[in-house]
């Protein structure tokens, strides 16, 4: 008897010490039951503090509680059990609405503020951009699914998003180029299609609410641009997938949703620009195909900046029906706007984002007010012009196999905006802090590395006072 306790007491101790023994030490893990990172060693390089300043004990406490052994195991068989007990969703990503629809798990409710005019203001920036060099441009706002199937809230869910109204003035009094596929959406709703799955993707619409999202984006995009195609649905192998999990997460669901196969015959130039194209290192996203027949037909060769709607489904609409598709990551990418212009000069851009990420996370409040794009040269007129021997400023080029990264140096204090004649073709500059010398600014380019010509060069610019043009050359 007394060695039987003795056992017990081992194996109870063990029990204990196992999760501990199993500790995950592993840098940088994402959880998959939660869709984060968890907390690094607050003693290691790697670690970040929330807040931003070091507290030791909350660091230590924030790792075990993130790295305890079996941690996502003892979370999924805890939510499993609430959902068969009580039809409770305890998950951190998810809630349960009414009817046995899944949401994204809410925050506050947003309130319009300076943001919002910020954002607008950009938009508005790069709209102005395009025109000015004789490009259509159309801005595409996604509503959220809490937005369009808001009578499936769950109890007690006080969801409001007055600030839309509001937002969409501002793009109104901007005179920005835009739609919402909100009314679009509904209007299927209404007719009983599923453009939003009951359960799985909680967060975004499915291939069939795509299919009409982006169709209204091209009819929209058809009126400028007549070469545009417009799908069909009869174009794609349309099938029934069963998802057995929510995404992200090993919460068991049954349920079907459609699946748009798209036959186009593409050529994939992604791999031989992906290395070179540079983006944000959370949101690398890139895509560049293009479509032989619709470029025979006319259709654009067309630069979309997008978001998850079009990531993870969107996108095989687009390639159906442009020209040449070259979509990147729109998060924190966009607001460097002329940097994937000036690499593609597109005949059409696009710019998509979602309801729920226009927020600081993934558009920087502080980047977007110091966005300052390029004029066209012409915008100055009959301005004084000097000209000047390019041997006056250092000119170093980076080459790729596919890019060109140019830098100009020793351009005067008083400089305000450049810009680079390549073979007759203007390109704009970005200014940006001397790495050598922060007292001093340098300008920087990416473009195609056939367009840069050596024997054709310019450096023209404006000075900050909008008085003279002097032209390198």
């Amino acid at each position: 008897m007394k060695k039987l306790r003795i056992c017990m007491s081992i194996c109870f101790f063990l029990l204990l010490l196992l999760p501990i023994i199993t500790l995950n030490r592993k840098e940088n893990v994402v959880s998959e039951i939660d869709n984060r990172t968890l907390t690094n060693n607050p003693f290691s390089p790697a670690y970040e503090p929330e807040n931003g300043e070091f507290d030791l004990t909350e660091g230590i406490e924030s790792y075990l509680e993130d790295r305890i052994g079996f941690r996502d195991d003892m979370i999924y068989g805890y939510t499993v059990l609430n959902d068969s007990l009580f039809h409770e969703m305890v998950h951190p990503t998810y809630m349960y609405g009414r009817d046995g629809y899944i949401f994204s798990k809410m925050g506050m409710n947003i309130s319009f503020e300076s943001y919002h005019i910020v954002f607008a203001d950009m938009v508005k920036q790069i709209q102005d951009y395009c025109t000015e060099r004789n490009v259509p441009f159309l801005f595409v706002f996604e509503p959220e699914k809490a937005a369009l199937l808001t009578g499936k809230l769950g109890a007690g869910i006080n969801y409001n998003d007055d600030w839309v109204a509001q937002f969409e003035q501002a793009l109104d009094e901007r005179g920005v180029h835009y739609i919402d596929n909100f009314d679009v959406l509904q209007a299927k709703l209404d007719t009983g299609e599923t453009v939003f799955n009951k359960q799985y993707n909680a967060g975004h619409w499915n291939d069939l609410g795509a299919f009409y999202g982006v169709n209204h984006m091209l009819e929209t995009m058809k009126r400028d641009y007549p070469g545009v195609h417009v799908n069909e649905k009869n174009e794609f192998d349309i099938q029934q997938k069963l998802n057995t999990t929510l995404p992200v997460s090993k919460f068991p669901i049954h349920e079907y949703e459609p699946i748009f196969y798209n036959h186009a015959q593409l050529v994939d130039k992604t791999e031989a620009y992906d290395a070179e194209v540079r983006r944000d290192e959370n949101y690398g996203y890139f895509e560049y195909v293009a479509n032989e027949e619709r470029l025979k037909e006319g259709a654009p060769r067309t630069l979309v900046f997008q978001g998850s709607y079009m990531n993870a489904m969107g996108y095989k609409f687009m390639e159906n029906s442009l020209g040449e598709y070259i979509a990147v990551h729109d998060y924190q990418n966009v607001i460097d706007f002329d940097y994937y212009y000036n690499i593609f000069k597109p005949d059409y851009v696009v710019f998509e984002a979602a309801q729920y990420v226009i927020s600081n996370t993934y558009f920087d409040y502080a980047k977007m007010i110091e966005m300052d794009l390029n004029p066209v040269p012409e915008s100055f007129g009959a301005l004084p012009v000097e000209e000047r021997g390019m041997s006056e400023i250092s000119m170093e080029a980076a080459e790729g196999e596919k890019l060109v990264t140019v830098t100009v140096k020793g351009l005067p204090e008083e400089t305000g905006y450049v810009w680079l004649t390549s073979a007759g073709e203007v390109f704009d500059f970005q200014k940006k802090k001397d790495e050598e010398d922060p007292g001093k600014m340098e300008y920087e380019i990416t473009l195609e590395k056939d367009k840069y010509r050596l024997d054709s060069l310019e450096v023209e610019c404006v000075n900050k006072e909008k008085t003279k043009i002097t032209i390198y050359k």
